[in-house]
């Protein structure tokens, strides 16, 4: 049976899905302070968080692609939608979610930036300049549309860890939400980092500081519990990995033949028992 890992091209991915996640949460939520007709300081992290949301997630998604081997198949992940399998459900979410980043990046986009986008359009996609239209009414109305779309981004690749049971220090709910809020955090530091080389405002550094403060008090509360699930959970299942069994059958196993072998040496155990 072949032996499943996630790698190195996973792990990159969950941390660059977790990112764009955080950083359209935290521009959505600016977009809402943020007026049209009125100065507002929170304008650049609305427009920074738009313009970088898409871009992370985007490569994430490439990682994932190339991660399934015969990456040429990906397409069939989206011919069918299964409402209980986790993977159906994220695959249709990064799709959703990738679309509306690049809209709001877009509606964030000035007319001498849409101006100079276009202009550099092949002869090809030259029918694209119709498009050049100015949304810039829209920006609260993706942000409703894409704030819950980037929590389910955030937090899907938790519920899949979760529902390993495998793995009894991930099988548990609150991996999501440590998975959800991390992301969120992370948002944040991101946004901090690109205002560094620039004149921030009060206000802006409050915003962003007081959100990761949150974020991070939040984390806390769900990492102290999680921990003391994991043991919990670990303790509960020694019992039925450590029986005593005799020298002879005592090997290694790996992979994902080692519940199977368990299985079959606990059962060895209970018909020398009797029981």
């Amino acid at each position: 049976m072949k032996n499943i890992e996630w790698g190195f091209l996973i792990v990159n991915y969950l941390f660059l899905g977790g990112l764009s996640a955080g950083l359209f949460f935290v521009s959505a939520l600016a977009a809402f302070l943020y007026k049209i007709d009125e100065p507002s300081p929170y304008t650049r992290i609305a427009r920074l968080g738009a313009f970088l949301a898409p871009w992370p997630v985007m490569i994430g998604c490439f990682l994932l692609i190339f991660d399934l081997g015969r990456w040429y198949h990906f397409y069939k992940l989206f011919l069918h939608l299964r409402l209980v399998s986790p993977m159906s459900i994220g695959s249709w979410l990064l799709v959703l979610f990738n679309l509306v980043a690049l809209v709001n990046c877009y509606a964030w986009l000035t007319e001498n930036q849409r101006s100079a986008l276009f202009a550099k359009l092949p002869g090809a996609l030259e029918f694209l300049g119709k498009l050049n239209y100015d949304i810039d009414h829209w920006r609260r109305r993706i942000a409703i549309v894409g704030l819950p779309i980037s929590v389910g981004v955030g937090i899907y690749t938790g519920v899949l860890l979760g529902a390993v049971q495998s793995r009894p220090f991930w099988n548990t709910n609150l991996v999501a939400q440590l998975f959800l809020f991390s992301a969120l955090s992370t948002g944040c530091a991101a946004l901090i980092l690109g205002l560094a080389g620039r004149q921030q405002t009060a206000q802006e550094l409050k915003l962003l500081y007081g959100l990761d403060i949150c974020f991070m008090v939040l984390e806390f509360f769900i990492v102290l519990p999680y921990l003391i699930h994991g043991q919990l959970s670990v303790q509960r299942r020694r019992p039925h990995l450590g029986r005593r069994i005799p020298a002879a059958l005592h090997f290694r196993v790996r992979g994902t033949n080692e519940r199977h072998a368990v299985a079959s040496l606990s059962m060895h155990v209970s018909n020398r028992r009797g029981l």
